[in-house]
């Protein structure tokens, strides 16, 4: 991590702090984005703008508190997942009624609910890219499936279950909406906290002891410790989207 994308994920858990937000969730936010622009090997704000507009976005949703709790009577909703677990969390919010309208810059579902009749929906996930992309659409349009959004080599499709089972698919009492936001393995999350504490040591150490020796020896190994839990995680995310494509 360089000293750019520190600063960065420092002044965007600061902000989101300032905003309401509980310091954990803001550090663990932080973390999650800077592995996000990692992977694509690009500067933080080049990949999700200045630090004050992206946390006004992450906090806009009614306050800090609405955020972390959509609250029983809320019809949207937004969240995010792991590649090993969003399928099968989009068919379980599927049933559920919530209808993913797109997905956000930040590869997030941004989901919506009819509160008079909701409906339950179905959901796939393909791999593809280019003009096989757009072929692929082409042929899945013929049998009712949409696409509401691309993240990387993912193509997300939905349909209302009512174009299969009719009147069966509409809800009669539809569950309260989740309190989480995030499916991630909870080793992730360790990781990349190891490799955020890991490089600020290493900036820590090699902004005091500039002597190639002890401390020089430390730094480095420090920075090989952080850049090496952001490529497990790198690594990890790749091989589960070839296996769960």
């Amino acid at each position: 991590m360089t000293g750019k994308t520190t600063a960065y994920t420092e002044r965007l858990s600061a902000l989101l702090r300032e905003r309401g937000m509980a310091p954990a969730r803001a550090q663990e936010l932080a973390g999650e984005l800077a592995a996000y622009a990692a992977e694509a090997g690009s500067a933080l704000e080049e990949e999700f703008g200045p630090a004050g507009e992206l946390a006004d976005q992450l906090t806009r949703r009614a306050g800090a508190d609405a955020v972390d709790e959509p609250g029983a009577g809320s019809d949207t909703w937004v969240w995010t997942a792991d590649a090993l677990q969003e399928v099968g969390l989009l068919a379980r919010f599927g049933g559920q009624g919530w209808e993913a309208e797109r997905l956000d810059r930040l590869g997030r579902f941004v989901c919506r609910r009819d509160r008079q009749s909701p409906l339950r929906w179905s959901y796939r996930r393909e791999t593809t890219g280019g003009r096989h992309r757009e072929q692929l659409t082409a042929r899945l349009a013929t049998e009712g499936w949409e696409l509401f959004g691309t993240w990387g080599p993912f193509a997300y499709f939905k349909r209302p279950e009512a174009a299969v089972t009719g009147p069966a698919a509409e809800l009669s009492a539809p569950p309260a909406p989740p309190r989480r936001r995030f499916y991630f393995a909870p080793w992730i999350s360790v990781t990349l906290a190891a490799a955020v504490i890991a490089a600020v040591a290493a900036v820590w150490l090699g902004a005091f002891d500039t002597d190639l020796t002890d401390g020089g020896t430390l730094a480095g190994a420090l920075v090989g410790l952080a850049g090496g839990g952001l490529l497990g995680a790198w690594a990890w995310r790749s091989a589960a989207r070839r296996h769960t494509g």
